[in-house]
């Protein structure tokens, strides 16, 4: 329903959203309010508990813009060949899957985390007896047994199994918020570096990266500079809005915000970065997960990073501005 428009209100029928870049910003916005504990039996006392949510947000934010980028966009309209066409559709069920990977389990623990460890051991597409259909009638439903049809993997269950402490911090614990966010500290990183694993290894370096017309275009963006790949930790497309200029001064929106943060609120690949090659992709996630730690351990950086996913938030009826083709979705639109 997140991804979905409603076509009949009379039988609650709903259809996949088509548009690439507007799924994207939905996925985003789904991120950010698991994250702000404003979804679905969502408890703000807790709010912070999913930081691998945070940063999801702002990862899925930069796939959306991705696909606007005005190459992607005229490389896909004009070029009709399968090198340049093939790996946005790749991103985008990687975009796909992975939320119906990882948002489900977070979904499952705010609703019991009694129910969750006593059930994530069922959940297995294979299994399922009354949404199957509704699964397997999804774009590219086809790279189900590659990801282990969505069944509990050891990082799930060790990335999961530090929420109680943290949660116990943030409920139970004297002091501001800043003090229990200190507390928590390396129990938040270390969950959020797990969900990280489940999410790059398990997920997109399966049925993204391993592809080979990706890692082509992956050699081509590396040679040529674009579409631009910088994580921007704001709401904001493109980095330049949080990049100071040539002149060392910062414009814009955000200005008089930046210049108070302890780090910049951008992360470039590191030199040398194969993003196709996993290792090598997650030397510059840990560099990015770090930063955005540094800035979460800020008052200041936390107030600037929580104001931008609740305009991240709020792109959850995002639609797509062109009409999708046929050979787009896998050929479920």
């Amino acid at each position: 329903m997140r991804l979905s428009n409603l076509q009949d209100r009379n039988t609650n029928t709903y259809k996949l959203e088509p548009g690439y870049e507007a799924r994207a910003r939905r996925i985003a916005s789904v991120y950010a309010k698991i994250y702000l504990e404003t979804e679905v039996s969502g408890n703000r006392l807790l709010k912070g508990r999913y930081y691998w949510m945070g940063l999801g947000a702002f990862a899925s934010k930069t796939v959306a813009a991705v696909f606007k980028h005005g190459l992607t966009r005229f490389g896909y309209k004009w070029v009709p060949l399968g090198f340049v066409r093939d790996p946005v559709h790749s991103f985008a069920k990687g975009n796909l899957w992975l939320f119906m990977d990882i948002a489900p389990w977070h979904y499952a623990w705010s609703a019991s985390s009694a129910s969750f460890d006593q059930c994530k051991t069922q959940r297995n597409v294979v299994k399922f007896t009354h949404i199957k259909n509704q699964v397997m009638n999804l774009p590219w439903s086809s790279c189900l047994p590659t990801i282990k049809n969505l069944q509990c993997t050891p990082e799930i269950n060790q990335g999961f199994r530090y929420l109680p402490m943290i949660e116990n911090i943030f409920k139970n614990t004297g002091g501001t918020r800043q003090d229990k966010f200190k507390q928590a500290a390396n129990d938040l990183f270390d969950h959020l570096l797990i969900i990280a694993v489940q999410e790059q290894n398990n997920i997109l370096q399966q049925i993204v990266w391993k592809d080979w017309k990706v890692q082509g275009q992956a050699m081509i963006q590396r040679t040529t500079g674009t579409p631009e790949s910088t994580l921007v930790l704001s709401s904001d497309y493109d980095v330049d809005a949080v990049k100071p200029n040539r002149h060392g001064q910062y414009t814009g929106r955000h200005a008089a915000e930046l210049t108070q943060l302890p780090d910049t609120v951008y992360s470039e690949p590191l030199e040398g970065t194969k993003v196709e090659n996993y290792d090598s992709r997650m030397k510059w996630i840990q560099k990015a997960a770090e930063k955005y730690h540094d800035l979460m351990q800020s008052e200041l950086g936390r107030v600037f990073l929580e104001k931008e996913l609740a305009v991240i938030a709020m792109w959850g009826t995002s639609r797509a501005e062109f009409n999708v083709g046929r050979d787009s979705n896998d050929g479920k639109i």
